[in-house]
């Protein structure tokens, strides 16, 4: 994914880029925002942005081999060369990914890489999807879903390894409200990780997050979309029709999924 195809959030977008460009990356960001703002777009946008190998255009100056590595990037990643198609897709071998899961076998302990499949495929078709839709999409039914201690065991295994293809090695956790005690087994990794690592966490409630895993990290605010920028992504990318894009917009409160599931309502009832 790239920047331009997040919905808004062109402030947060510039913070980032800066970010990049002028060396000050953290190793562990808190993409903090509510349900349908756009939090983990963003996350895999900027993952994209970092491992790119051509993220930058015309009009940007190109980088002198003694450049600081973010010196000359551009403000997107490129879309096109080979690590930007492999994280478009999310297999890229770099990009790690930690996020809700439920126990797919008796007395077995669950890790993200067990629906890894099934999160590129949720992704892919609702990036602006909350915990509730990824749970009914790998039919949880009234399963709890969690971020477990042995993802933790495996998250601290994978990101000690040298990197394949990127200079960094990133970890996108979606939504550590899931995680409880068991992510205090992260913390030496974050308080210490290994060079060009860097932890990714998408969340909604801060409140919920572990404080020893929050202070932690740098925060990144996003914000809720504005009706304008809804009403926009609908006419755009849903083709909606002019008013009923402002309908939707206007009764939405800067949730772009729920003017996603007002949309598929009205369609429905249409249809009926």
């Amino acid at each position: 994914m790239q920047f331009k195809d997040v919905i808004g959030q062109q402030s947060v977008k510039s913070q980032l880029v800066k970010m990049v460009q002028q060396n000050r990356l953290s190793h562990a960001l808190l993409f903090l925002g509510k349900e349908g703002s756009g939090a983990l777009p963003l996350a895999l946008a900027f993952a994209q942005y970092i491992v790119c190998t051509s993220a930058k255009t015309s009009k940007f100056i190109e980088p002198s081999p003694s450049s600081p590595r973010g010196e000359g990037r551009g403000e997107d990643s490129c879309g096109s060369c080979p690590a930007c198609i492999k994280a478009n897709q999310l297999i890229h071998p770099d990009i790690h990914f930690s996020f809700p899961v439920i126990t797919k076998k008796p007395g077995e302990s669950p890790v993200s890489a067990n629906y890894i499949r099934e999160w590129r495929e949720f992704v892919d078709g609702n990036p602006y999807g909350n915990v509730y839709d990824w749970l009914q999409f790998i039919t949880a039914e009234n399963k709890q879903g969690n971020i477990t201690a042995k993802e933790c065991e495996e998250i601290n295994h994978i990101l000690n390894l040298k990197s394949f293809e990127s200079g960094y090695k990133i970890l996108i956790m979606w939504m550590p409200e899931f995680l409880g005690k068991e992510g205090n087994k992260l913390l030496k990794l974050i308080e210490e990780p290994p060079p060009d690592t860097l932890f990714i966490f998408v969340a909604e409630d801060e409140n919920v997050i572990l404080p020893t895993i929050l202070s932690r990290t740098q925060l990144v605010k996003i914000l809720a979309l504005t009706d304008e920028e809804i009403e926009k992504a609908l006419i755009t990318q849903g083709k909606v029709e002019n008013n009923k894009a402002k309908q939707i917009a206007g009764v939405s409160e800067g949730n772009y999924r729920d003017a996603l599931q007002m949309l598929q309502h009205a369609e429905e009832n249409w249809q009926g």
